[in-house]
Parts: structure tokens; C-alpha cells; sequence
């Protein structure tokens, strides 16, 4: 027992002395890499969700938090080969901000004078008419990927029902500049969600989904997580394995966390690993934290501990 004690004596003693180390430029380690990775499992999706989109089927994902469902969207609407726009869903969110408002307005006026006792004006106001973003998408043909849809009143989404089904936006505002657009052949529509019972989500109404196709995002295997984790944040792939085990270990079932977790506790890592090693109580210490704060139980030490009880060929870092 005091040998136990004197070790994670050690291990804080090492810590402190890491965290006094001197850094340059230490935000350049938690900039992500923006790289997208793909391997068998990924590119199956893809390619089911690029099929359904290219014969004009909306798409919409939905899962839990942090399962990639917006990065998976994103990555269709560029393979898709058209500009696209990003819009979140917000419960301040209104129809006109997906049809378009009126912006201002312009007066001309036209006096003549030219009989001396005889004074004619004339003046004309012009409404000025700023389309958004739903509506500029389907003029131009563009793919629209509407984030966290459901986040948005029922009210707001209910204009999307003449979209996805007859490819429509109805625009009842009489200064609109049409009150009916069509969509371009080329405009597509890809939607994600999360699930009703989370702060802030409403229920996705049964009209609008019978009008898409629906994928559920669930957890990717532990393969895939590792290469994602890696491919974000540029830390070696042996690092990505040991920090995404460890999460999945270490967390309840009914408390597990999302990818994010992993991706945060790697981004800290890169940042350290730019400058000098990872020591095993430096990663229990930054796991510790970011692990606390999503509401798991768990101690430096028991992460620590964990650590040192892993195979040995996991270390080499």
C-alpha cells in the first residue's frame, strides 16, 4: 500500500512538473486537422446516402451526439459536386428565414416644373426583396444540409412539406418576389437530428419523415472511432487506439460519451506531443478532466492505475 502511494506520488510530482514546462505556441497542437476519414465502414454510408441523394431522395440523420452525423452530411453535399450552405435549426428560427424578407426599401420621385405656374411630382417605392437561404438553394441548385432540424418549431418546418414532396417553397408574403419557387433539378436536401428527448428537440413530425429516407447514427466500431480520432487531430494512431479504449472502458453504459470526448482528450495530447513526450500521468490527468466534465465519477488515479495495468506494447508512444 505505501509503495502505491509513493508511485502516485511520483506520477503528481510529474505532472506538476509537466504543466510548469515552457510551450511555444501551444494552440497550434489543439487545431484540428480537418482531414476526413474513410475506411470500409464509412465509405458504405457514404456511398448509400450518395445513392438516395442522387436520384433525389432527402436524406436525414439522426443519433445521439457526437456520431458524426453533420460531418457524414457535409461530406455527401461535396461529393454531390454543387455548392452547398449549412443551416442550424434554432427555436428562434422563423419562416422567413427560410423563404426570404423584406430588407428596405427605395423611393424615386420625379418633380417637374416645366410650366412655371404648373408643379406635377411623381414618385414610385420599390419593396427590396432578400431571398434566404432554403429559397436561394433550391433557385440555384444547391444542396442545403439543415443541422439539427428539429431544434426548430414544428411551425418553421411545416414550409418544408411542399419541398420535399413536390419540390415547391410557398412563400405567402405578398412583397415576396415569387410566390411560388420551384426547385432546380440539381437542388438537394440533407437533414440531421438529434434525439426528441434532448433539451431543446422536438418531436420530428410524422409528414416530414415520411418524406425522407432516415439513417440512425450509432456508434461506430472502435476500428473506425481510433482512425477518426487520429485522422482529426494528427496524433499517432497507437495514441488514438489507447484514448478511445480508455474512454470506452472506463465510462458506464448508461453515462457512455460521445466521440468528442476521445477527440478533445487528443487534441490536448497533439499539443503536448509537439514540444516533449506524453507521460501515462500527464494523459490520466487531461482524460481525468475532460471526462469529469460530462458528468463520469472518475479520479487521476483510477485512470492512472488503469493505465499501468494496459499491455505494455500500448505504451510506446
Amino acid at each position: 500500500m505505501t509503495e502505491d502511494l509513493e508511485t502516485l506520488d511520483d506520477k503528481q510530482s510529474t505532472l506538476t512538473q509537466d504543466a510548469h514546462e515552457t510551450v511555444h505556441n501551444p494552440w497550434l497542437g489543439l487545431r484540428t486537422k480537418q482531414r476526413f476519414f474513410e475506411n470500409d465502414e464509412i465509405a458504405a454510408f457514404l456511398h448509400r446516402g450518395l445513392f438516395y441523394a442522387r436520384a433525389g431522395v432527402p436524406l436525414h440523420f439522426r443519433g445521439t451526439a457526437g456520431r458524426g452525423k453533420t460531418a457524414i452530411a457535409i461530406e455527401i453535399a461535396k461529393r454531390l459536386g454543387r455548392p452547398f450552405s449549412v443551416m442550424t435549426g434554432n427555436d428562434w428560427l422563423d419562416i422567413e428565414d427560410m423563404v426570404g424578407k423584406q430588407v428596405g426599401q427605395s423611393t424615386h420621385a420625379v418633380v417637374d416644373k416645366y410650366i412655371q405656374r404648373v408643379r406635377r411630382s411623381e414618385e414610385t417605392t420599390r419593396y427590396d426583396w432578400e431571398n434566404a437561404i432554403l429559397a436561394d438553394a433550391m433557385l440555384k441548385g444547391h444542396t442545403l444540409v439543415y443541422d439539427e432540424f428539429t431544434r426548430s418549431s414544428p411551425k418553421a418546418n411545416g414550409i418544408l412539406l411542399s419541398v420535399l414532396e413536390e419540390g415547391i417553397l410557398v412563400a405567402a408574403d405578398p412583397l415576396a418576389a415569387s410566390t411560388h419557387i420551384h426547385a432546380h433539378p440539381n437542388f438537394r436536401i440533407i437533414l440531421t437530428s438529434n434525439p426528441h428527448d434532448y433539451a431543446g428537440v422536438n418531436v420530428s413530425p410524422d409528414a416530414l419523415l415520411d418524406r425522407m429516407v432516415t439513417f440512425e447514427m450509432s456508434r461506430y466500431s472502435f476500428e473506425t472511432e481510433s482512425g477518426i480520432v487520429a485522422a482529426r487531430t494528427g496524433i499517432p494512431p497507437l495514441l488514438a487506439r489507447r484514448i478511445v479504449r480508455l474512454v470506452s472502458d472506463l465510462t458506464p453504459d448508461d453515462q457512455s460519451c460521445s466521440m468528442r470526448a476521445c477527440i478533445l482528450i487528443a487534441q490536448i495530447a497533439a499539443m503536448r506531443l509537439r514540444t516533449a513526450t506524453l507521460s501515462d500521468a500527464l494523459l490520466a490527468q487531461i482524460s481525468a478532466d475532460v471526462l469529469r466534465g460530462r458528468g463520469i465519477a472518475i479520479t487521476t488515479g483510477q485512470i492512472a492505475q488503469y493505465l499501468d495495468q494496459r499491455p505494455r506494447q500500448e505504451k510506446a508512444i
